[in-house]
């Protein structure tokens, strides 16, 4: 990112890498556009290598404190398509090198003709209401102390629905029925869609987690339920919904 004089930061353009253009349009991959601004992944042989002192490296995640207020999703969605390009380098089918298409996003394997395509995994997000209270859990596996929704990935012949039940009973040991669509939100950190489901208690509230994904899980009542989340993210979506009772 670019850091201003006074400690503010923005996103960068090309002329404020000092580079000669054809240097830049060899490093530089276009990637999309947020309304009338082209996006580009800057990709320097060498994460090393030498940078005006007003440019430097921060997590994704600082975007989300900077204007305009598209540069978070845009970052993260960038870093999703980083994620593919780095990973595929060389055909999965006969080592051969691959190339970029042209028309369609995507990549070509020159000797075989193999096409890959960017991978997004779904994954399903659960709010489970109990009467007045919703059930928030913490990760056990990971360095994040907010208090989320269950989530996880779909698997090989699920259907999404069937994720859903699976990962709250997994990771809870309780059971859910009356599966209401929410919403989905792209999210790149994981190179996945998340789609998120509103579902109601069936049977026992009693909770049994797995201590290998969860360090804890709590029925909160609606009307104390966190505020820890960033408003972008579809789990703060759900929980404020649920919190004002829709």
């Amino acid at each position: 990112m670019k850091v201003k004089p006074d400690g503010r930061k923005g996103l960068p353009s090309f002329k404020d890498l000092t580079l000669e253009m054809e240097t830049v349009s060899n490093l530089a991959l276009f990637l999309f556009t947020v309304d009338d601004k082209s996006v580009y992944l800057y990709q320097p042989k060498n994460n090393n290598s030498a940078m005006p002192d007003h440019l430097q490296y921060f997590p994704v995640s600082d975007l989300s404190d900077i204007f305009p207020k598209w540069a978070y999703f845009a970052g993260i969605t960038a870093l999703h398509l980083e994620h593919w390009y780095s990973n595929n380098v060389y055909c999965a089918k006969c080592g051969s090198s691959i190339t970029k298409a042209h028309k369609q996003r995507a990549l070509i394997c020159q000797n075989c003709g193999h096409t890959i395509y960017p991978r997004i995994a779904p994954l399903v997000m659960v709010a489970v209401v109990n009467g007045d209270k919703l059930l928030l859990t913490k990760y056990a596996d990971r360095f994040l102390p907010q208090w989320v929704l269950i989530s996880g990935f779909v698997e090989t012949g699920e259907t999404l629905e069937e994720a859903a039940k699976r990962e709250v009973f997994e990771e809870t040991g309780v059971y859910i029925k009356n599966l209401k669509y929410f919403g989905s939100q792209p999210w790149g950190f994981s190179d996945s869609i998340i789609v998120g489901y509103i579902a109601e208690l069936d049977g026992s509230d009693d909770i049994n987690i797995d201590t290998k994904e969860l360090a804890a899980a709590t029925w909160h009542r609606r009307s104390d339920l966190p505020k820890e989340l960033t408003d972008i993210s579809i789990a703060y979506e759900m929980m404020e919904a649920l919190r004002v009772g829709n």
